[in-house]
């Protein structure tokens, strides 16, 4: 390590310099870390406003879809055997409904066999339900109980029948189910070629097999006032329209009261979720252009045009429509947030049905479509927000090259400096040498006199 001094060698040089160089880039280092917090504060706030904006524009399009102002409910008397749901748009009223029958998929059931590896038999099986026949091959490579049922559940493919193996005291018994319910569904089994026991396997038509049924297929029957439906299952659907019944239990002559109406907490609740949302984005531009006068500290967007334009722009939008809002049960706070009454907003849902469209539509003059406009200014690729970030980013990498500028003047400016401390430690070095020998030379010489 080369020291100076004023002998020579007594003083860092490395030291020294790199002293020089922390004092002279200790104002630009403050001056980009400044720079580095705004920034990292601006893309923080925009990113802040961005979810806020997001979330809104979610909010008005859940809150102006069919599937939210159409929406239905139904209501049902107390033991009803069965449950409904009706999509939006169904007509509301009041029906009359009776569960006659529920539907049911057939099953079979062979008699016992000794075991699930017993040869039953080689030929083929034809099994027809529905509109579907399947041609099962039997051979000996698969002619066991076991075998049999894995070739038609190939076969099946998974669909329409199923082949399983139940065991019993009385040995093991092939048993066939229809995954379908309905008497359209109902199974027969014919044995072909038949060697061995393979028609036992038969049933229906006069099959002379064993099989016996342990369910017979039936179909649902339900009446809606008076008029009868039936359906091969017990969701049956398409007889009144936008609804959709769920058969548990069948009761002959027992009616039970059905309302659609229109779905208020539903309606509710989506008109909450966009009163809230709105809220949120007051909450967001208020904290992201704050200023404390107490500290005289500014928020990162504090002035910002951009965001004073949407605060200005959507609260105008509300302004117009205070009275409105005011029947749905919505009053504004000073900070220009919202609060909503569920009672009465009730009341106003009550006395007119239509009054959700009215005021929240989805039409071109709307309050919820003026925001929709504003906010996809925002929101959309290549919009206001996305200008935004692309200029932090722009402002970051401009930052970065001056720092990495800076680092390399630093640098260059550190090596010269240890240059000239070196340079100059060597000169003293020779000057003290010098004063070194001329004093020796002098004592010499007062010596010698």
């Amino acid at each position: 390590m080369t020291t100076i001094g004023t002998t020579g060698g007594t003083i860092d040089a490395t030291s020294m310099a790199s002293q020089l160089v922390a004092a002279e880039r200790a104002p630009t280092d403050t001056r980009y870390a400044a720079t580095q917090t705004k920034i990292t504060a601006q893309v923080s706030a925009v990113a802040t406003l961005r979810s806020a904006f997001s979330a809104l524009t979610s909010a008005i399009t859940s809150l102006t879809s069919k599937t939210t102002t159409d929406a239905r409910a139904v209501s049902m008397g107390t033991g009803a055997g069965f449950t409904a749901t009706a999509s939006s748009g169904a007509a509301t009223g009041n029906y009359s409904v009776e569960v006659v029958s529920l539907a049911a998929a057939q099953k079979l059931s062979s008699s016992g066999f000794a075991t699930r590896d017993t040869v039953v038999g080689t030929g083929s099986l034809t099994i027809k339900y529905g509109s579907t026949r399947l041609d099962v091959s039997i051979s000996s490579s698969n002619n066991t109980l076991a075998g049999i049922r894995d070739a038609i559940n190939a076969a099946a493919g998974g669909k329409g029948v199923a082949a399983s193996i139940v065991t019993g005291e009385d040995g093991a018994h092939l048993v066939m189910t229809s995954l379908d319910g309905g008497t359209n569904n109902a199974m027969t089994i014919s044995a072909n070629n038949d060697s061995g026991d393979l028609s036992a396997l038969s049933y229906g038509d006069g099959a002379p097999g064993s099989m016996t049924q342990l369910v017979a297929a039936s179909d649902a029957q339900v009446k809606v006032d008076g008029i009868v439906k039936k359906s091969a299952s017990n969701t049956v659907t398409g007889m009144v329209d936008g609804v959709t019944f769920n058969l548990a239990t069948a009761s002959v002559g027992t009616t039970t009261q059905m309302t659609i109406t229109n779905d208020t907490a539903a309606q509710f609740t989506a008109v909450k979720n966009f009163a809230d949302k709105y809220n949120a984005v007051l909450q967001s531009i208020a904290s992201t252009t704050s200023y404390n006068s107490s500290t005289q500290v500014a928020a990162a967007l504090n002035g910002d045009s951009m965001v004073r334009g949407t605060s200005r722009q959507l609260r105008d939008l509300v302004s117009a429509n205070v009275v409105d809002l005011g029947a749905m049960g919505i009053t504004l706070s000073k900070d220009g947030s919202m609060t909503l009454s569920q009672a009465d907003f009730s009341a106003a849902m009550a006395k007119d049905a239509s009054a959700l469209t009215k005021v929240f539509g989805s039409g071109t003059d709307t309050m919820v479509s003026g925001m929709s406009t504003v906010l996809k200014g925002l929101t959309t690729s290549g919009g206001l927000l996305d200008s935004r970030s692309d200029s932090l980013s722009a402002q970051t990498r401009k930052l970065d090259a001056q720092k990495q500028a800076l680092d390399t003047r630093m640098a260059a400016a550190e090596a010269r400096y240890k240059a000239q401390f070196t340079a100059l430690d060597t000169l003293m070095t020779q000057l003290q040498s010098t004063s070194d020998f001329l004093t020796q030379q002098l004592a010499k010489s007062s010596s010698n006199d």
